[in-house]
């Protein structure tokens, strides 16, 4: 899952320093402390480490300064797209909020590679020092603290500091708000309950319904008299909501105690200060339901349906300001069963119709549009409903359909040719990325099937065996003919 979970500490301090009488590169005077003042929340035996993203540089008077990413982070700056430093630093620069460094931080610490950092342990509850530090821009991580039986010591903190002062001083953060969502389950119901997935991207086919998960943390809600915890769920015109959204805290259906509003593709959950209140710090809040893939959504390999989500979240105790957490998204496909009927030298045959049921052996009724079939959310089951037919190029476009296995059974050949005797079987297999986010390849959609000429050779029940039936009732006739004349003959005699 890509929860920045709120047992994980991860926070972004800005240190960005200047030596009036030395130059960067022999400045090693820097240090970071980093304090907490929640009792709550205890720092000894974590381990900080504080990583360089960006160097400082002088010029020749050691007045004017400016950065340089730091070796070690260039390819991570490059998988971005980018390949400057002044780019790379008008990035870092823009980034707006709490939420967006808490991000940034877990991502260039997840690429950092073989980069390596100034650490210290802390050996106090509340107080730790990381000395010697070269002039520059650090990131710092909060390793954990390996002897702990729980992590739930670990915090969050996303801090941006001056750039005058070699000893910078952080003070932790002892909650940051964060939101995570999943795809749990494709059902062929509605169900706003999680299933047995827990992926940030799927396939499924058209008319099916996909399970989606958002979790998130009741907040600490110290000094708040009232709180905003809004969560905003948007999806592609690919999906409709099937309108069933359940929220629980702590286990427990509160959906009616919070405010649900549909409004076409986009739905909002309000959960009350009043509710909120009633739990503990960090506690689980669940928002489950279900939406229907639908006929307009995009076919890979055009793209993905897409589904976002956001926080939105009260940020000061003392004023009335509130912070968004980053979007959060996973991503639907579908694919096309690509058919195309030709004969043995290879010309394409128009009319061969094929009955479509999926790996379950049901009808999967399909739409023609524009020369293509589509799966359809809502025609019935039924054969004629589930027919398809070759067109002048010999040609079956299907789309809307699942990595699955599929059958095609011919049920009318082109003119002048054979029937086929079996149930063709297509296999459609997609491959994921590694953290199972986006498709990379889909195999086994597209099939040739081949109708042959000829006579049908003989076979139970064919002419063959008409054949041979009249052959032999003329033999058993001829034989009792012959047995008459032989009695008939005795008698005479």
């Amino acid at each position: 899952m890509k929860l920045i979970k709120k047992m994980l500490a991860v926070f972004v301090a800005v240190l960005m320093t200047l030596a009036m009488s030395v130059t960067a590169f022999a400045a090693t005077d820097g240090s970071i402390t980093i304090t907490n003042e929640n009792d709550a929340v205890s720092m000894k035996g974590h381990t900080y480490t504080a990583y360089k993203i960006f160097d400082v540089t002088y010029d020749s008077d050691k007045k004017n300064y400016d950065y340089k990413v730091s070796q070690e982070f260039m390819a991570y700056f490059e998988s971005l797209g980018i390949d400057n430093d002044a780019d790379a630093y008008t990035y870092v620069t823009q980034l707006k909020n709490d939420s967006e460094l808490q991000s940034f931080a877990k991502d260039a610490y997840t690429n950092k590679g073989v980069a390596t950092g100034v650490s210290k342990t802390a050996t106090e509850d509340n107080r730790v020092v990381i000395d010697g530090l070269d002039h520059g821009y650090y990131l710092v991580y909060d390793e954990g603290n390996p002897n702990a039986s729980t992590n739930a010591e670990r915090v969050v903190a996303a801090i941006a500091l001056t750039t005058t002062d070699p000893d910078a001083e952080v003070e932790l953060k002892a909650d940051a708000t964060t939101l995570d969502k999943t795809i749990t389950g494709v059902s062929d119901e509605k169900s706003n309950t999680s299933g047995s997935m827990d992926v940030d991207a799927v396939d499924a086919q058209i008319g099916k319904h996909i399970q989606f998960r958002l979790d998130s943390n009741v907040p600490d809600l110290t000094g708040y008299t009232d709180y905003t915890y809004v969560v905003t769920d948007t999806m592609s015109e690919g999906l409709t909501n099937d309108v069933n959204v359940k929220v629980t805290i702590n286990g427990s259906d509160l959906t009616s105690s919070c405010e649900v509003v549909y409004n076409g593709q986009k739905f909002t959950v309000k959960v009350p200060y009043s509710v909120l209140s009633q739990f503990a710090k960090d506690v689980p809040i669940v928002i489950t339901y279900s939406a229907t893939l639908n006929e307009n959504a995009i076919i890979y390999p055009n793209g993905a349906n897409i589904n976002t989500a956001n926080l939105e979240y009260s940020n000061n105790p003392n004023e009335d300001t509130t912070d968004k957490t980053p979007d959060v998204e996973v991503k639907v496909y579908t694919f096309t069963l690509d058919i195309t009927k030709v004969n043995g030298k290879g010309t394409p045959l128009a009319g061969a119709q094929f009955v479509l049921k999926d790996a379950n052996g049901n009808f999967v009724p399909v739409s023609l549009k524009d020369g293509r079939y589509i799966v359809s959310e809502t025609l019935e089951a039924t054969e004629a409903n589930a027919t398809v037919i070759s067109d002048e190029n010999g040609k079956i476009y299907i789309d809307g359909v699942q990595a699955a296995q599929y059958t095609l059974t011919e049920t009318v050949a082109p003119e002048g040719y054979n029937l086929l005797k079996s149930p063709i079987k297509v296999n459609i297999e997609a491959t994921y990325d590694d953290e199972v986010t986006e498709v990379t390849e889909i195999t086994g959609n597209e099939k040739t099937i081949i109708n042959r000429t000829g006579s049908i050779l003989p076979s139970t029940g064919g002419i063959g065996t008409t054949v041979f039936t009249v052959g032999g009732l003329a033999i058993i006739l001829v034989s009792a003919a012959l047995l008459v004349i032989k009695r008939r003959k005795n008698v005479t005699e």
